[in-house]
């Protein structure tokens, strides 16, 4: 919907423009503008009857106790104004991806190809190490390889759009944490990782299997954490509109 004209690469199969905003509505309204829509309002989509899924297992697994409360307090909520809560599994979609893009992930892969002819071939080039190692192995991995794992990314896309054909959309939160501080992972490669990996863990999926996604604050936390609904692609705007219910139910 949104076209990428203007935007530099990351990984030209995964990338996609969305708007950082105050609410929901100015959401609404800059997603509408930059798909070169007209920027009108719709009407929320009532909470009531609604179907929202909750992935058990990875993708709700290592919240952090603060997070996880008010995870499951704003839930509560949800059930409560006359949402529909039931459970969904796709820990096994999430797994298979998982094992085809082994040797790379599709980011990587792609981001090493964009960045081949400049920077990534200067030893002298002045860019983090966390960024620059992994890209220069993965500019490595074999075309033949790639378009296997680009195959089987379609495949699992088509299978997670089925199985999420029963719900409205389904809830996790945008991290398991809250924002780290930059100390506290600086100097501990291993600790690096893990956060990081939990800091892309729930939004990457939307991204790597074509979903459609929007997170609003979850209240009473200290330190922000965004409780994130997803939804099968293409559903953006209803998506949207129940988003405009979530946001009033909660402020």
């Amino acid at each position: 919907r949104v076209p990428l004209d203007g935007a530099f690469p990351l990984a030209p199969s995964l990338d996609s423009v969305g708007p950082l905003t105050r609410t929901v509505a100015d959401a609404i309204l800059t997603d509408a503008i930059m798909a070169g829509e007209a920027p009108v309002l719709p009407e929320a989509l009532s909470l009531k009857g609604l179907r929202i899924a909750l992935p058990k297992g990875y993708l709700l697994a290592d919240m952090e106790p603060d997070v996880a409360k008010h995870f499951e307090a704003t839930v509560a909520l949800l059930e409560k104004a006359g949402a529909v809560i039931a459970d969904l599994e796709v820990d096994d979609l999430i797994q298979r991806l998982r094992e085809a893009t082994r040797v790379g992930s599709i980011a990587g892969i792609e981001a090493s190809h964009v960045h081949a002819s400049t920077w990534l071939g200067d030893p002298d080039a002045n860019v983090d190490l966390r960024v620059k190692r992994p890209l220069a192995v993965r500019v490595k991995v074999p075309m033949e390889t790639y378009r296997g794992i680009m195959e089987t990314r379609a495949a699992l896309v088509r299978e997670m759009d089925e199985r999420l054909s029963g719900f409205d959309m389904f809830a996790t939160p945008a991290t398991q944490i809250v924002a780290p501080t930059i100390a506290s992972v600086s100097n501990d490669e291993a600790e690096y990782d893990r956060v990081e990996g939990l800091l892309l863990r729930d939004t990457q999926v939307g991204n790597q299997f074509d979903l459609c996604s929007i997170t609003v604050p979850m209240p009473g936390m200290s330190l922000p954490t965004g409780f994130m609904l997803t939804a099968r692609g293409g559903t953006d705007k209803r998506l949207l509109a129940a988003a405009l219910s979530v946001e009033k139910l909660l402020s």
